[in-house]
């Protein structure tokens, strides 16, 4: 088969590639991202590229995505367009995923300890040496002194361990350090046999595996003392961008080994740059845990997820038995254990497990609800006495999808909006600082654009423009009828910046899913939102959420802001902590078996409550009171 090359603008990058290959699959397998919610399935639009020169066979023409000149310019789906000849390519800005955000250090959440017990530890082991009169065997004279003297009946060696365990111990007259490994319910395992002469240096590793991000950081567990996260873009995201594009794809051929590949290779580079950044080898790594949503977990362990998009919705695992980091592909010593947090369901995974471990909802007296928004978006209500919680299929517009414009915060995402009623005027900030051209929409800020034009008056309930409110921003687009952010001259794009009605809609679906489903959970126990005692709120969308502006939108409920509280990225937290206290890990097995789930799509009443709240902030006025009276101009009481 003839070979053709691609150049890929502005990195410049020149791929051969066969006749027949998708542009898409031209660049994944070069390592180069292009944007792509529905895993290359010629749906989101969001793969858009320019043809500069070349030849590529499209399967879609203007329309749904392209005006007429936009197409008669270049401008294509690059899961659309297949290889026929030599072509130069750009990648536009709003199809470039930017991980900048994600370079820098982040100190870690507030943890407290009341002890520290770690998972792994170092124990000195003083043995007999043996003499003609005690010839019992090295190993059986470890473990007899390991039950006598430290309580500990007959762990388990590992392979490693046994290998070091002559020489170590004849070079040391008997007495060793052992790396032991502790889980709860589980038979200890010694890791490593080595000198209590040298300098032990021991680490754990935290790994949230999020749908969009993830994130890890370094723990030393001799002194207890997490250091700060590291993140990255999930390499996945080139295959789809929710975890139902990701299932599908790794049903595809080789699909699930490659979608293990691409996150495999994310938390290796990201332990690389902690380890080095510390000043350590890979052999300090004594442990891992790791916290995912359900599909996650599964694509990182190699296990297909199909079951868990169709019914009865099973996932191939709950629980995870003993696993070793090595055999999952990761590039740490033999012995070192991986531990992958426990899930409640097909949808509600163990990154909200760990996250109820942070926020410690679990031993608290207070009615709380625990949300994580995003895609997925998991919900848990409860406090020390009993849990329930459910999934909500918010849909990808929290993270920029079904959005015209929208994108992945990152520089050039308009993030923060004000409307000034007065002279029918709007200012915007973009991330990156003011010296950044706006390119697109993040979640965030479509929460507060929505927000301040519906309490400006420019949006009804219904979502819709009120043209008489802002005559010379609002008109009719190509996509129906659009807001105009900023024109063609003061963006990085080759188009204005606007929102669309359609933009409002797809949020106000997302923001009722959420909605109905804390309703929903509350009335399955007999509750109302007044009832409720506290909000927090996880998970990275949390930290950039203006809770004045959730609240007008109807995200969140009306509740005083007093109630609110953000812990940050709670999956990486309570990993963290299980980490550094076997307690811990175990009570994470607790709360696992101790969370009712709810199928909001099996509960009767959710489809009612969604319906309702498909408006803004919703059709029940009782629910929002000081939110409608700001739209009338009134003052909230």
């Amino acid at each position: 088969m003839s070979e053709h090359q691609i150049i890929f603008k502005p990195e410049n990058r020149t791929v051969s590639a066969p006749a027949g290959l998708s542009l898409m699959e031209v660049a994944s397998r070069a390592g180069i991202h292009i944007n792509a919610s529905c895993g290359g399935e010629g749906v989101c639009g969001r793969c858009r590229v320019e043809l500069l020169s070349g030849q590529l066979r499209s399967e879609s023409g203007p329309g749904t995505f392209f005006t007429t000149e936009e197409y008669a310019k270049g401008f294509r789906l690059a899961c659309q367009c297949f290889v026929e000849g030599p072509a130069e390519i750009n990648i536009p800005p709003e199809s470039r995923a930017d991980a900048s955000l994600y370079a820098q250090a982040e100190e870690h959440e507030a943890i407290t300890l009341d002890t520290l017990n770690p998972l792994v530890r170092n124990l000195t082991v003083e043995l007999t040496p043996p003499t003609e009169g005690d010839n019992l065997a090295d190993y059986d004279r470890l473990v007899l002194t390991l039950d006598q003297n430290h309580n500990l009946a007959w762990p388990q060696l590992e392979l490693a361990a046994l290998l070091e365990m002559p020489t170590t111990l004849r070079e040391n007259g008997f007495s060793a350090r052992a790396t032991l490994f502790e889980a709860p319910n589980q038979p200890a395992r010694i890791l490593e046999l080595s000198s209590t002469q040298a300098a032990q240096p021991l680490y754990a590793a935290a790994v949230d595996i999020g749908t969009t991000t993830v994130w890890a950081r370094l723990i030393d567990l001799n002194k207890g003392q997490p250091g700060p996260a590291r993140g990255d873009l999930n390499g996945q995201i080139s295959f789809g961008e929710d975890v139902i594009s990701r299932i599908v794809f790794s049903g595809k051929g080789d699909g699930l080994a490659r979608l293990r590949e691409r996150i495999t290779a994310n938390i290796n580079q990201l332990l690389d740059l902690l380890l080095t950044e510390a000043g350590l080898s890979r052999n300090s790594l004594a442990l891992i845990v790791t916290a995912g949503n359900t599909t996650m977990s599964h694509l990182f362990a190699g296990l297909t997820p199909q079951n868990i998009r169709l019914g009865p919705y099973v996932p191939a695992a709950a629980t995870w038995p003993f696993l070793k980091a090595a055999e999952l592909g990761l590039n740490v010593r033999s012995s070192t254990p991986l531990l992958i947090f426990p899930s409640v369901s097909s949808y509600v995974g163990g990154d909200i497990v760990a996250g109820v471990l942070a926020s410690g909802l679990y031993k608290q007296p207070e009615l709380t609800l625990f949300i994580d928004v995003g895609t997925n978006g998991e919900i848990v209500v409860g406090n020390q006495d009993w849990m329930t919680c459910a999934a909500c299929s918010a849909g990808p517009a929290f993270e920029g999808g079904g959005v015209k414009f929208g994108m992945r915060a990152a520089p050039g995402a308009v993030d923060q909006f004000y409307y000034n009623r007065a002279d029918r005027r709007h200012t915007l900030a973009v991330i990156g600082g003011p010296g950044e051209k706006p390119i697109g929409i993040c979640g965030s800020g479509l929460i507060n654009i929505v927000a301040e034009l519906f309490l400006a008056g420019v949006l009804d309930q219904r979502g819709k423009f009120v043209l008489q409110a802002a005559p010379n921003l609002i008109r009719q687009g190509e996509d129906g009828v659009e807001y105009l952010l900023r024109p063609q001259a003061e963006t990085g794009l080759d188009r204005d910046l606007v929102l669309t009605e359609i933009d409002i809609e797809n949020l106000i679906r997302a923001k009722g899913a959420m909605y109905s489903g804390y309703q929903t959970l509350l009335e399955s126990v007999g509750l109302t939102m007044n009832n409720l005692e506290r909000v927090i709120i996880g998970g990275g969308f949390g930290k950039s959420l203006n809770l004045a502006n959730a609240i007008a939108i109807g995200l969140l409920p009306e509740l005083p802001i007093e109630k609110f509280a953000y812990i940050g990225n709670s999956s990486l937290t309570g990993a963290t902590l299980a980490a550094l206290s076997r307690s811990l890990w175990e009570t994470a097995g607790t709360i696992k078996d101790g969370l009712t789930n709810f199928e909001l799509s099996e509960t009767p009443s959710y489809m009612d409550y969604y319906m309702a709240s498909q408006f803004l902030p919703h059709t029940q006025s009782d629910l929002f009171p000081r939110t409608l009276a700001r739209v009338r101009g009134e003052a909230a009481s």
